[in-house]
């Protein structure tokens, strides 16, 4: 409504006005540069205003051509801009699937549609990291190590190469930095881990697992079977080094952190070697009952160097005299039988272990003792070929070392 009394009052006043310009013409006159122009006040009036509405247009014109160009170059910024993060993520996506030449590729083809940006940095410093060289992966990580929300992503890069490369000390340089950047990551725990795992400094390992760090990083579990592994293979280091003393020392904490029956072996074969070996005994024949192993086995035979075939026989005896159906135990009951020549023992022992009951393993270590025993009590000789050609069939795998370890999820998995 208020609109409406407006409107009719601008035009009662239009009205009026043009009514007085008709009563009152008036008159004007314009000279410019020889030119002479006589007219009315009401025809300049009109004139001035139909000017003003002239430029009012030209300028909306004008200012509506430029808004186009603008929206016209806003949408061509933004499918840009949607070009080029499509393509920065395929890149990542590449870099997650190892596709290290066309994570390299993306990354040139995002920094040409978003230019030198953090994101394209990060992802060619990732993509770089997959197959190129430390050089080049230096040069890319330069700008993410300025900044502390990147700085991270650089080192775990660089350290990663590094290792890859066979660059230990690097690699480690990398790591422990990351380290003082606050939260400890825990790619860097597992790097300095590895590290002196594969590089058997199993001392070290240790520290940096009891460490805050370490404690930080693994499950109370983990820690515990890691600390136990790494334990052994010290011990066993030490006891080649012949530090038996230490190594069973070190052999006994592995015990009391749940090592198991690598420990109580471990415990025991230094005991031996300072001539101790009937006080590892009883751990070694606990252990038996429980859960036979060849390891303890061995281990058991090493605590009295030098004794006959027979006293060893009886030892056996009272070594599976708590667990003698034990597959282990039969098996070393024959064992043992065979050396002292004992063949109705031995064969008794070796019954029923070369049925398709057992599995190939037991089938083929029986076939060979049977081979042993035809050859040693009848001298038969199709017999012993014919126990072979079975322990063959069975596809026994005789004598294979077990490599050391090289990282910490290698000693999570050891038995």
């Amino acid at each position: 409504m208020i609109r409406i009394l407006i409107y009719l009052g601008a035009l009662a006043l239009l009205v009026a006005g043009a009514v007085w310009l008709a009563n009152d013409p008036g008159s004007v006159t314009l000279v410019w540069r020889g030119w002479r122009i006589d007219t009315s006040v009401g025809v300049l009036f009109i004139a001035v205003v139909a000017l003003v509405l002239l430029l009012g247009m030209l300028f909306r014109g004008v200012a509506w051509l430029r808004g186009s160009v603008k929206a016209f170059s806003a949408r061509q910024r933004e499918k840009k801009l949607q070009r080029g993060l499509i393509t920065l993520g395929d890149g990542f996506a590449a870099v997650h699937a190892g596709q290290g030449p066309a994570a390299r590729r993306l990354a040139r083809e995002a920094g040409k549609l978003l230019g030198d940006s953090m994101p394209v940095q990060v992802l060619r410093k990732q993509a770089i990291a997959l197959d190129g060289d430390m050089a080049e992966l230096k040069v890319a990580a330069e700008a993410l190590m300025e900044r502390p929300e990147t700085e991270m992503a650089a080192l775990k890069a660089l350290a990663n190469r590094a290792f890859a490369d066979g660059d230990i000390n690097n690699a480690i340089t990398y790591a422990r930095r990351a380290m003082t950047r606050g939260e400890t990551p825990a790619w860097a725990v597992h790097l300095i881990l590895d590290a002196d795992v594969a590089g058997q400094r199993w001392d070290d390992a240790i520290a940096m697992l009891d460490s805050i760090a370490g404690r930080d990083v693994f499950p109370p579990s983990d820690q515990a079977r890691l600390r136990a592994r790494l334990r052994i293979h010290l011990a066993t280091t030490q006891l080649a080094q012949g530090q038996s003393a230490l190594a069973a020392k070190t052999a006994q904490k592995a015990m009391d952190d749940g090592g198991g029956t690598a420990a109580i072996a471990a415990y025991a074969r230094a005991m031996a070697a300072q001539g101790k070996g009937r006080k590892a005994a009883s751990d070694i024949e606990r252990a038996w009952a429980i859960a036979p192993e060849a390891a303890l086995l061995a281990a058991y035979r090493a605590l009295m160097p030098g004794e006959t075939s027979l006293d060893w026989a009886r030892r056996v005896e009272v070594l599976v005299q708590n667990n003698p159906e034990h597959v282990e135990s039969r098996l070393a009951l024959a064992e043992a039988a065979l050396a002292a020549e004992l063949w109705g023992r031995a064969r008794s022992r070796l019954q029923g272990l070369t049925s398709e009951m057992q599995t190939a393993t037991v089938r083929a270590r029986a076939a060979r003792l049977m081979a042993e025993l035809e050859n040693g009590e009848r001298g038969d000789v199709d017999a012993v070929a014919r126990w072979l050609r079975e322990a063959l069939t069975a596809n026994q795998q005789i004598a294979i070392a077990t490599p050391l370890p090289t990282s910490t999820a290698a000693l999570l998995m050891e038995a």
